[in-house]
């Protein structure tokens, strides 16, 4: 590697130049120039060809580099074997010693031509856009591509009774003698005024279930099957059974808040909760009469 050892030594690099003037200006030797063109003295060397990589000009055609640099320009990164990249690295980008270009934070590309901010590595799916390096992804998609279909069955329970997950979105239907709405999510009984009468159905059903689960703790009851256990579930239904109760109250007023959909779907599916609630307790209660017939303590 070449080391520069360099000694600051102060000389005149100019000559005086009498004109017809008043004042005297200054003509710089060939190699220095002007700091400003106030200066009196010609201080600054020049360099034809810029100094790289942190490089500065401290004498005319002579660049001092900076450690790891060498040669005229500071350009190579080995002083045994002039390693450079095959093109000038961009954006602050810098050439290592194995030639290949060192991109900074937020540019990418073999000479960190790239912008990341405005670029992204890989290509958006189901048209989604390219957003500060990220895919913005269409409603009902998702993914680092947004190639992943969200299932709004599942995530959202858009629909009233019956939900069929598409390409991108979903498809709702309802149950014989129900009729689908404008809205293509709620269902109406044919014939019917009532704006929510699907619901109605469900809880019916719900209140149905509820009946045969007490029934059939009671039955179990008298068997002393896991008393502290079947003590929690009474609490929990009667807990259920509160809130179905409060929550048909709450359905009967909604006729009044037709005009907000918002209200009403999450309505829905705080009763959709209560039901899930409810299948656990019928979950319950078979491995209870599993562990009585196997003379088992259940825990």
């Amino acid at each position: 590697m070449l080391i520069f050892d360099f000694r600051l030594v102060y000389e005149n690099h100019y000559k005086e130049v009498t004109t017809r003037g008043t004042s005297e200006v200054y003509s710089c030797c060939p190699g220095w120039t002007l700091i400003t063109n106030r200066s009196h003295g010609c201080n600054k060397p020049v360099c034809s060809k810029p100094c790289l990589n942190g490089g500065k000009c401290v004498r005319p055609e002579l660049c001092a580099c900076l450690p790891g640099f060498s040669g005229p320009q500071c350009e190579n990164t080995d002083s045994i074997a002039a390693v450079t990249c095959s093109k000038p690295c961009l954006n602050g980008g810098k050439c290592s010693k194995h030639g290949i270009c060192s991109c900074l934070k937020g540019y990418s590309g073999v000479h960190c031509e790239i912008d990341m901010k405005t670029h992204c590595p890989f290509s958006c799916l189901n048209g989604g856009t390219c957003v500060s390096g990220e895919c913005a992804c269409r409603r009902g998609f998702t993914g680092r591509r947004c190639e992943r279909d969200i299932d709004e069955c599942i995530e959202e329970k858009p629909c009233d009774q019956i939900c069929h997950n598409t390409h991108g979105s979903f498809r709702c239907q309802c149950r014989e003698d129900f009729v689908l709405q404008p809205d293509e999510q709620s269902c109406k009984k044919e014939n019917d005024d009532g704006g929510i009468e699907a619901k109605d159905l469900e809880f019916e059903l719900l209140d149905k279930r509820l009946l045969k689960l007490e029934t059939m703790m009671g039955e179990s009851h008298k068997n002393d099957v896991s008393k502290d256990d079947l003590r929690n579930v009474y609490r929990d239904i009667n807990h259920i059974s509160e809130d179905v109760s409060d929550l048909k109250n709450k359905i009967n007023d909604m006729e009044n808040y037709k005009s907000d959909l918002h209200v009403f779907k999450s309505k829905l599916s705080y009763i959709e909760k209560k039901a899930e609630k409810v299948d656990d307790l019928m979950l319950k209660y078979d491995r209870m009469k599993k562990c009585a017939f196997n003379n088992k303590i259940c825990i």
